[in-house]
């Protein structure tokens, strides 16, 4: 009934601004629907008697969209929904006749979206470890609102240097001293810092030699990595074990074993089990899919000040994990470093879909990449949101490769609906991303065609700022016309190197790089490899004009060139204030600091 109202209302006065132009400024009826934690999914939806579930409330929108006069709002009323499955809208819940559906939070209210599971019933045991029975896998745990390092050797901020790669017999050989007959081995993992990305290699056995242990890590991982050629295998790359029960020495480390389902954990602080802990494990592998389709696209929708949280991803546990470049894996290898890769999860994944906005969002403790738009997308805004504590990829865009082709093909599909056209990456917050994956990038662009990236911030990064192009060539595909400025980048590169503030690759014409303000890029002491740079033009890297981009206390060059291209460049040894004052976040999104510290508990 309530539906049928507000329709009929929007047609009277309609009908009445015709007849008596002076109507003009009644307000219109406005179509809301609620949903909070305390609901009820038998429920009307109304202020005072909620749905449960956005699930529900999607089922009520899906009833009255078809004919839509005006805009549509659900309301999320604060508080955490855990997620027994992911969401997912196709192109039956979009708007209709230009007007938007939204999905937002109730002012001043916080709804976080959970891919995971409370984990409840903390037992106090041995050496002041608590422990739990949770199923299932997982690699992520946070504990009252914060990422608990999971189990290794050495400690968080420290590595170990391996000696050699012994390609005959498929063999990494490290000092003898560093490992040990562990109980599982087969659980522990061995994860490598190769130059510009890492691999994540469990362990299937190893064996000592005089002062030297030759480890052999399990399949496919091990055929794999000693079958392809980059990222390079060099001697002294840094690395760390993890996920060994006696790894568990300093506060805040975890452990699980699957086969028993015990989680281990050493607490940070005695106070924080004067309470009950409030413990989260992932779950899902993703918390919203907008799943679009090239004929059927998804359209004006809008999700705006939702925390999205928890998703997970066990494909590292499970197989290992060999990181090519930009988080995408390696899953074939042929003769001259032909690869095969696999694009990994996100949190929220889209594809084709148009005039969406995703606005003042916090992306935070999660497993892959947060969010994702891969392909046929255009006319979308993602404006404002906040990444943080993410494990891989902050803000992934657009087609890299295809799985069944080499990863240095080029890209131009013989349907142009495919590219990821005219969507605008502006005044978010990027920090603390690449958390257990320091190869990935805070915006990671593969073929992407007038994209604009402006004024957002990035910095506490192990990698590249914003990586933009794929394939390695200089030859004619669909980029073109990108633009990448007014960003502020600093503090990146921190662990790997061989990277940039700003990051390119092969040809894109009439792309611009302009007025970025980058800045403290250094070296990791544990990096082996080239330079770090304020803007680092891979190979094939072309048609991109540098202009009036600000670098300050940079150890390397600010630009290098590697195998490039025309490039031009315009005043870029600038100290402007103006371009320094004007990077970064615009007036109205520096608040978007202030949702750092609202983390989900």
């Amino acid at each position: 009934m309530m539906r049928a109202n507000s329709s009929g209302m929007g047609r009277v006065l309609l009908l009445l601004c015709a007849l008596c132009p002076g109507l003009n400024a009644l307000p219109k009826a406005i179509l809301t629907f609620y949903v909070a934690p305390d609901g009820r999914d038998d429920h009307p939806g109304t202020m005072q008697k909620p749905f449960a579930t956005i699930a529900q409330a999607q089922k009520a929108v899906r009833r009255i969209n078809a004919a839509m006069d005006q805009d549509i709002t659900v309301y999320v009323r604060g508080g955490r929904y855990f997620l027994e499955q992911p969401l997912h809208f196709d192109h039956r819940d979009s708007g209709q006749n230009g007007f938007t559906i939204s999905y937002q939070a109730y002012r001043n209210e916080t709804p976080e979206l959970s891919a995971g599971q409370p984990v409840e019933e903390w037992m106090p045991g041995d050496h002041g470890l608590y422990t739990a029975k949770v199923d299932g896998a997982f690699r992520q745990l946070y504990v009252n609102g914060v990422r608990c390092i999971r189990a290794r050797i050495p400690n968080a901020g420290r590595y170990y240097k391996l000696k050699f790669w012994n390609e005959r017999d498929r063999e990494i050989i490290i000092a003898k001293d560093l490992i040990q007959v562990w109980p599982k081995l087969n659980q522990v993992e061995m994860i490598v810092q190769m130059h510009w990305a890492e691999a994540v290699l469990p362990l299937a056995s190893f064996e000592t030699h005089g002062e030297y242990a030759y480890l052999a890590p399990q399949e496919p991982e091990r055929d794999l990595i000693f079958r392809r050629l980059y990222p390079i295998k060099s001697e002294n790359e840094a690395f760390h074990f993890e996920n060994e029960l006696s790894f568990i020495d300093q506060p805040g480390e975890w452990h699980h074993d699957p086969e028993s389902g015990t989680l281990s954990y050493l607490p940070r602080l005695p106070q924080e089990t004067s309470k009950p802990l409030r413990a989260v494990v992932p779950r899902l592998e993703r918390v919203l899919h907008i799943d679009g389709t090239l004929d059927k696209p998804v359209h004006h929708l809008c999700f705006r000040g939702l925390c999205i949280c928890h998703a997970g991803w066990n494909l590292p546990r499970d197989t290992g994990m060999l990181n090519s470049q930009a988080g995408h894996y390696s899953v074939k290898v042929e003769p001259d470093n032909r690869q095969y890769v696999r694009r990994p999860p996100a949190a929220v994944y889209v594809t084709a879909a148009h005039h969406l906005i995703f606005e003042r969002n916090v992306f935070c403790h999660l497993g892959a990449t947060a969010l994702d738009l891969h392909y046929g997308t255009h006319s979308n805004r993602i404006i404002g949101n906040v990444f943080h504590d993410i494990a891989g990829t902050g803000i992934m865009y657009s087609k890299f490769s295809e799985e069944q082709e080499p990863h240095t093909r080029v890209y131009n599909p013989a349907d142009r609906r495919e590219i990821c056209r005219n969507d605008t990456i502006s005044n978010n917050l990027l920090t603390r991303i690449g958390q257990d994956y320091p190869g990935c990038c805070g915006i990671a662009c593969g073929f992407p065609q007038a994209v604009v990236i402006e004024h957002n911030e990035l910095y506490d990064m192990p990698y590249s700022g914003i990586s933009v192009g794929w394939s390695w060539m200089d030859a004619d595909n669909v980029m073109r016309d990108n633009q990448v400025r007014y960003n502020h980048i600093h503090h990146v590169l921190q662990l790997l190197c061989d990277g940039g503030g700003i990051y390119t690759l092969s040809k894109q014409p009439n792309s611009f790089i302009k007025e970025n303000y980058i800045h403290d890029i250094d070296r990791s002491p544990w990096a082996v490899g080239s330079k770090n740079n304020g803007i680092f033009l891979d190979q094939g890297s072309n048609g991109l004009t540098l202009e009036r981009n600000v670098f300050e206390r940079l150890q390397e060059e600010p630009i290098r060139h590697h195998a490039t291209g025309a490039i031009i460049q315009i005043q870029n040894d600038t100290n402007d204030r103006t371009v320094i004052e004007q990077a970064g976040l615009q007036k109205e999104y520096r608040d978007l600091f202030t949702l750092l510290n609202r983390s989900p508990e």
